[in-house]
């Protein structure tokens, strides 16, 4: 009876997987998709996807993009949105006048990309506007300068990350539980392919501009304020210096995106074993 519960279970896994992939990439083609599941080690053909998809009537990048919209703007990632807007843009415009609402958010996913690639400095107004598919006149529409869509684009990263980490921790009441979701949801996000979350991550040691320093750290500061709470719950020796700790933690976890490989271990799973290897330590 084992082996039949198994492979159900193991069948839904993949389903779900699928499903949350249809809604951070609407526009990734069956065989694509295939493969990124492979590489997470889910098994499942390209046909296996489309199967899925004719299941939950996402079968089309249309029936996707509306999928994603009846979310709602407010629970999409930048992204999703720039996912959106492509779509709409390859469908000759939306009736519904949603694409003009997202050209913030797919000029701030195009600058991320632009800037991952080149680096600040190597990285013009013209080069972005070309990635956007826009007129280089028409990003300061939205932008008076390529130093502020940098800080919108940070800030945004940061934004994201942080009320992932906040969501997670607030359905758990123990301190260690809340640490270890906190530093599941982190890795999740340096590992998770998305230009904005993993090039947030090194940005802001990239000037020595005070001022773009000062900016940047705004939204930083807010985000490590969580782990400064969560470090603060925990039941640690009282000469133990908290302060220290935080940072050694963020160290590790934000090395993770250069050392880590699919297929071995889940963001759960490191997540886990950081906090088994702290709490023994301790």
């Amino acid at each position: 009876m084992s082996k039949p519960l198994s492979a159900t279970v193991r069948r839904r896994e993949v389903e779900r997987a699928v499903l949350r992939h249809a809604h951070d990439h609407p526009e990734w083609g069956q065989a694509r998709v295939a493969e990124a599941m492979t590489g997470k080690g889910l098994k499942v053909s390209a046909a296996g996807v489309r199967w899925i998809w004719q299941r939950h009537h996402m079968e089309t990048a249309a029936k996707r993009a509306a999928a994603l919209k009846k979310l709602g703007p407010a629970r999409l990632s930048t992204a999703q949105k720039a996912a959106l807007t492509r779509i709409t843009a390859r469908r000759g415009g939306s009736p519904d006048g949603e694409a003009p609402l997202l050209a913030r958010e797919h000029l701030l996913a195009m600058a991320v990309r632009e800037f991952s690639r080149k680096g600040f400095a190597r990285t013009s107004i013209r080069d972005i506007a070309q990635a956007a598919g826009i007129q280089p006149g028409s990003v300061y529409h939205h932008f008076a300068s390529k130093e502020d869509l940098f800080i919108a684009a940070h800030a945004t990263g940061m934004h994201e990350v942080t009320r992932a980490v906040e969501t997670a921790v607030a359905a758990r009441k123990d301190p260690w539980e809340r640490l270890e979701a906190a530093f599941a949801v982190h890795i999740r996000h340096l590992i998770s392919g998305n230009d904005l979350t993993v090039w947030t991550g090194a940005s802001l040691f990239l000037f020595n501009s005070p001022d773009m320093q000062r900016q940047l750290r705004t939204e930083r500061d807010r985000f490590e304020a969580i782990y400064r709470r969560l470090i603060a719950a925990l039941p640690l020796p009282p000469d133990l210096d908290r302060s220290l700790l935080r940072l050694q933690l963020l160290g590790a976890l934000n090395w993770t995106r250069t050392w880590y490989r699919p297929g071995k271990h889940t963001p759960a799973e490191i997540a886990r074993h950081l906090v088994k290897v702290l709490r023994e330590s301790l």
